[in-house]
């Protein structure tokens, strides 16, 4: 499975981008919301790790997009965040189209099994 590891803070980004490569994921990078959309429809990734915090679109703005878009609707979204933590950023995330999300500091086990998704 493809991931697009979307987050503008480098040292996050290529620990997560590790630690998902250690976990047998192909991982593609981007650290802007812009960078990502781009991306998302030029090399279809079958899931987004999406930090909410970027600097030019907001993570959540970035996923309605996404959804919107015929050609990136289906793409998986697992959204990120250190600063959105409250349950109504939460609900934010999940509203905007995110299919899960995922507050930091998490345990890497945590991360992997929501990328992974529902046990079929």
């Amino acid at each position: 499975m493809t991931v697009l590891n979307v987050d503008d803070y480098e040292a996050a980004r290529y620990a997560k981008t590790r630690l998902l490569r250690n976990a047998g994921f192909r991982v593609i990078e981007a650290s802007s919301g812009i960078e990502a959309l781009d991306m998302c429809s030029r090399l279809c990734p079958q899931l987004v790790l999406l930090d909410v915090k970027l600097p030019d679109i907001d993570g959540r703005e970035v996923c309605r997009r996404m959804k919107r878009d015929p050609a990136t609707r289906d793409v998986r979204v697992v959204q990120t965040s250190a600063a959105y933590i409250s349950r109504a950023d939460v609900a934010s995330g999940l509203a905007s189209g995110a299919d899960d999300y995922v507050t930091a500091p998490f345990e890497p086990r945590q991360l992997i099994v929501a990328l992974r998704g529902p046990v079929q």
